[in-house]
């Protein structure tokens, strides 16, 4: 991802409503399914580091990313507890953590080897929560300044998992209200910005980054009991099938 992304990610991740409604729906799905008194955790693919901030409230957090910059950005936040590495080799024990997160990483990495990696160092018990997301008919110009090798449909991603001996808890779409407006938007900027892509990262005004927030939360306590039929990204929670 490109430095000034990074900063885009740095300075808006407490205030947009797209990280927030993340945050809270992992935190949500951990203080339900966790069993484990002060989990391990690791957030795969960290970023700069506000994640991992949440994470902290509930276990001892272990961070992972591949690029020096989002280090950097962690280490600024005063969170130590992070190295640099690969989603495909992390080099930490077998067995170790207790939940591991990839949030919107799966899609930046060969993911067949991830969740070869992910099933080797999770316990026994562990939770994995992944986002990606959805649709390859959503791809666009933004997908490639990201560095994104694919977009999953619910079935791809089960499949996946599936494969690489992971029980489903919980799979479902997120964001079914951003569908349209996400394919238009992104088509137009397509067509007004042909040498320069603007940041899908940028905040929108503060009424409808509200608006967002809460719509999302609804969303979420639906499909907390329900699995949401379409939407932007794809939500999986699945533990180790042993």
């Amino acid at each position: 991802m490109l430095k000034v992304l990074y900063e885009d990610l740095y300075s808006l991740e407490e205030q947009h409503w797209w990280h927030i409604s993340k945050r809270r729906a992992v935190r949500r799905i951990i203080e339900k399914n966790n069993k484990t008194p002060k989990p391990r955790i690791l957030d795969i693919g960290c970023g700069t580091g506000k994640n991992m901030e949440q994470l902290q409230t509930l276990g001892i957090v272990y961070g992972l990313d591949s690029s020096l910059q989002a280090i950097k950005y962690c280490l600024k936040r005063g969170i130590t507890n992070v190295k640099l590495g690969r989603a495909e080799k992390t080099n930490f024990p077998d067995n170790y953590f207790d939940i591991i997160t990839l949030l919107d990483v799966l899609e930046h990495t060969d993911d067949e080897l991830t969740l070869k990696e992910v099933q080797r160092i999770l316990t026994k018990e562990g939770l994995v929560i992944i986002t990606v997301p959805a649709f390859s008919r959503l791809w666009s110009k933004w997908d490639e300044i990201l560095h994104h090798k694919r977009r999953y449909s619910k079935t791809e991603l089960k499949e996946i998992l599936i494969k690489n001996n992971f029980k489903l808890l919980k799979l479902t779409y997120l964001y079914s209200f951003l569908v349209l407006p996400t394919f238009l938007i992104r088509k137009i900027k397509e067509k007004l910005f042909k040498n320069f892509y603007p940041s899908d990262f940028k905040l929108s005004n503060k009424t409808i980054n509200t608006l967002l927030n809460i719509l999302s939360q609804i969303e979420f306590s639906i499909a907390d009991k329900f699995s949401i039929p379409f939407g932007t990204s794809v939500f999986v929670v699945a533990k180790r099938n042993t």
